[in-house]
């Protein structure tokens, strides 16, 4: 197994206004791709983002992205603005996201089969996280037949309700599963989490539910019952990119060392960084740190 996994970061590039509950609002560089693979460079890995950029790319948003491993000039162009994102927190942690340009506008800033490079089919992993409901189903029935790579699926939850078919479809076709909670029992229509995991695993080999405060939830087919994986404690300052950080280093490590349930705890220290500062702020500062170690 590789010891320096390749992995390809499929998703969004955003910027995101977090408003808190007392109305207190940040904005800063965010987006799956960019989150996951930060998250993968911290783990070890070498990502590359495959998302497209707006024609008003911040330069913080192209610095980010250089930091995360990819040249924003190797990125998908768009004629469109970058997307822009309002998370909504409430006081008992659960969240709203208004897409600021709307749902036709995060469709044709998700990439899709036409950016996918003959590089990127080579890689070791591919990780498909939370874009728009038709650019993630296209890629994951896209890649099955063109690539060996390991195909990791993250979904978003507004989506799940009235897809469900089509998102195990999905599910089917990829090789590690890692919903949420919430996104679990709404894609298998059950009340208990474990219930939905072996709904899961009659289609995917290794199954992972990420609970957020309360750590994750292992399963494969060779040992159905799941694991409790602990999350790092930590008192967030956002949270709105851990779980893209989770799958991202998750991503990196079961390439590595094929063990889910050591993933899944490589993956929670890095959630942990991710979300004590605001944005991908963490994270970056985490991957610079890295470096300026390796360069000495």
């Amino acid at each position: 197994m590789p010891e320096r996994p390749t992995l390809v970061c499929a998703g969004n590039v955003t910027l995101d206004v977090a408003v808190a509950p007392d109305g207190r609002r940040t904005t800063a560089v965010g987006g799956d791709a960019v989150f996951a693979s930060l998250a993968a460079r911290l783990a070890g890995g070498e990502p590359q983002i495959l998302a497209p950029l707006g024609n008003d790319v911040p330069d913080a948003v192209a610095d980010v992205v250089r930091l995360a491993g990819t040249p924003p000039e190797d990125l998908p162009a768009r004629d469109l603005p970058t997307v822009l994102d309002v998370v909504r927190y409430r006081a008992d942690g659960s969240r709203t996201w208004e897409l600021v340009h709307g749902e036709r506008h995060f469709e044709e800033m998700s990439p899709g089969p036409a950016d996918v490079t003959p590089a990127m089919l080579a890689a070791d992993g591919v990780l498909l996280s939370g874009m728009a409901l038709a650019a993630q189903l296209a890629l994951s029935s896209w890649l099955r037949p063109r690539t060996s790579a390991t195909v990791y699926l993250d979904p978003q939850e507004d989506y799940v309700p009235g897809n469900e078919r089509a998102l195990l479809e999905a599910v089917a076709a990829c090789d590690v599963f890692l919903p949420s909670e919430v996104e679990a029992l709404a894609l298998a229509r059950v009340d208990d989490v474990e219930d939905a995991i072996r709904c899961f695993l009659e289609v995917v080999p290794v199954v992972v539910v990420k609970r957020a405060e309360h750590g994750c939830l292992v399963a494969t087919r060779r040992g159905r019952t799941p694991v409790v994986v602990p999350a790092e404690r930590v008192v967030p300052t956002d949270s709105t990119g851990a779980g893209d950080a989770f799958c991202g280093a998750f991503a990196v490590e079961h390439l590595r060392s094929g063990d889910p349930v050591a993933a899944a705890r490589a993956a929670s220290a890095v959630a942990r960084v991710a979300v004590s500062g605001v944005g991908v702020d963490a994270l970056a500062d985490a991957v610079r740190s890295m470096e300026s170690e390796v360069a000495r």
